[in-house]
C-alpha cells in the first residue's frame, strides 16, 4: 500500500512537469468542454493558491487534491479551502 502524504489522493512522490500540464491543458481546450481564463486571472489565482497552507508537494491541493496549475486557468473553477476560499 502506498504510503499517502497529507492531500488526498496522492503520495510525496508524486511530480508533474510544466510539459505534462501544458498537455493536460490542450486536452481540456480540444475537448470543448472547458474555457479558460485570461493570463491575469490565472495569475492571480495561482499565487493566492501558492501562498496558501493548503499547496502541498509543489502543486497540488491539499483540500481537494487537483493539479493548482490547471484549476487556476480553468474557467468556473474556485478555490476549495474550507470557510473561506481565497478565490
Amino acid at each position: 500500500m502506498a504510503n499517502h502524504g497529507p492531500c488526498r489522493d496522492c503520495s510525496e512522490s508524486i511530480e508533474v512537469t510544466p510539459d505534462k500540464i501544458e498537455k493536460m491543458l490542450q486536452l481540456l481546450i480540444k475537448s470543448g468542454n472547458r474555457e479558460l481564463v485570461d493570463e491575469e486571472t490565472s495569475n492571480r489565482r495561482l499565487s493566492l493558491c501558492m501562498g496558501c497552507t493548503g499547496y502541498v508537494h509543489g502543486g497540488t491541493c491539499k483540500y481537494c487534491g487537483c493539479l493548482v496549475q490547471i484549476r487556476t486557468k480553468i474557467q468556473g473553477q474556485y478555490c476549495p479551502y474550507p470557510l473561506h476560499p481565497k478565490w
